[in-house]
């Protein structure tokens, strides 16, 4: 039996919020992915787009951007396609965005309930998030004007001037990963790579003494077209650390002050279930045995 996923598997029905303990349900128990489908439905407001504190950081119930994403990564984790949910997202999209297609990862109204402290401001329409929400739509396998417009839009941005910051180049990351011209997402994968040594919050080597992303958020299993972009020695750092670093209750910790005991628990199922997928993907840990 292997005792990091056994006391992992206790944290997340433990202390893990109902959507992060069904991802965990479908990925390492055989549950059908319908439930999170169903779940990810029900933070949807009228207006099209999700709300209800779907990223924990931010407990608005408004629809956001940031949640948008949010939302459709747990799906794609999931396997799920939904689109008719799709469009209607992509509707909202729209109806937030600028000119171009772009959007912020928050609107205005998220200023008026609890957030953790980094989320002073709303932020910029920019590739982040608008870039990962495009990609994680195609692999919901939609069409939209909305989509088009913006993916071009990020792709021309990439082309002129490369995002220097690693959340940036993470939500790229998430275009090459799903974008349906695959030539075009390999020139992406390549402009990332020349861009990603010298991104700020990037973690190239192990061990993880602060906040930021490390190759294993870009290359999460060894099947990832972003894979070719790190060494072996990179990637087994990173391995090492990553296991090294759950805690005595078998979850994983987050680096920053969240705005509640909630957020932080929420937090840490998502974070726990990550480490999970990882770890199983580059076999570090058996996630069969219970």
């Amino acid at each position: 039996m292997d005792k990091p996923f056994v006391r992992a598997r206790d944290f997340m029905y433990t202390h893990a919020r109902l959507l992060e303990r069904l991802l965990f349900a479908v990925r390492f128990e055989g549950a059908p992915p319908a439930a999170v489908g169903r779940l990810i439905t029900a933070y949807q407001n009228p207006d099209g787009g999700l709300g209800h504190a779907l990223e924990p950081d931010v407990r608005c119930p408004e629809s956001q951007p940031l949640f948008i994403e949010i939302g459709l990564s747990a799906m794609r984790d999931a396997g799920w396609q939904d689109r008719d949910l799709a469009q209607a997202l992509c509707s909202f999209l729209e109806r937030v965005s600028d000119a171009n297609g772009l959007v912020s990862p928050l609107l205005p109204n998220a200023l008026n309930s609890p957030r953790a402290a980094h989320w002073r401001i709303t932020g910029e329409a920019g590739i982040n998030p608008t870039a990962s929400i495009c990609g994680l739509l195609y692999y919901q396998g939609v069409e939209h004007p909305w989509l088009s417009r913006a993916t071009e839009t990020c792709c021309e941005i990439l082309r002129q001037d490369p995002p220097t910051e690693a959340h940036a180049l993470l939500c790229v990351a998430r275009l090459a990963e799903h974008l349906p011209d695959r030539k075009r997402a390999e020139e992406i994968i390549d402009r990332i790579g020349a861009a990603l040594s010298a991104a700020s919050f990037f973690i190239p080597a192990a061990p993880v003494a602060s906040y930021g992303l490390t190759p294993l958020h870009f290359a999460s299993s060894p099947a990832s077209p972003l894979r070719r972009l790190f060494t072996e020695e990179q990637i087994e750092g990173h391995l090492a650390d990553l296991l090294t670093r759950q805690e005595a209750d078998g979850g994983w910790p987050i680096s920053w002050e969240p705005p509640g005991e909630a957020a932080r628990s929420e937090w840490r199922g998502r974070w726990t279930l990550e480490a999970l997928m990882v770890l199983v993907a580059y076999g570090w840990i058996n996630g069969q045995e219970r």
